[in-house]
């Protein structure tokens, strides 16, 4: 995969619910995972790829390691982006990184990292070349 593709992110903006907040109105950290899930499902949609297709077929990226850093509180109802990058792949795994902005300031809030293997049909198995490429592909802007 080439440098320059590797570093092409997908970006996503949307509000903050009420039903993400604690009772003082502040992002429950377990929320930052759903948010990079959502990421990860943008970036294959951006290269013309739907997660539950692959699913269909019996691929699936299950997390063998997930971290988070929080550096800024989000509040219910704020606006924010997040930025999805792939940072490594190879034939077994894929991770990506995120980038979570109030672009208002642009100010990061939290920076987080997912490792994900391939798996097809209940095994670790070497991702298909059909599917290998995807990774290579320029992205189509599906969000502004």
């Amino acid at each position: 995969m080439s440098d320059s593709l590797s570093q092409c992110s997908t970006r996503i903006k949307f509000k903050i619910r009420y039903s993400e907040t604690d009772q003082m109105g502040v992002a429950n950290h377990a929320r930052y995972f759903d948010w990079f899930s959502e990421g990860r499902v943008a970036w294959l949609e951006e290269r013309g790829e739907r997660y539950s297709d692959w699913e269909m077929k019996g691929w699936v990226l299950p997390v063998i390691n997930a971290e988070c850093k929080y550096i800024k509180s989000l509040r219910f109802q704020e606006v924010v982006e997040l930025n999805t990058q792939v940072t490594k792949f190879n034939s077994r795994k894929v991770e990506f990184s995120y980038k979570i902005l109030k672009p208002s300031q642009n100010l990061t809030v939290a920076t987080g990292r997912t490792t994900h293997v391939f798996m097809h049909n209940v095994k670790i198995r070497q991702l298909k070349p059909e599917y290998y490429e995807v990774f290579s592909r320029t992205p189509t802007r599906l969000y502004s």
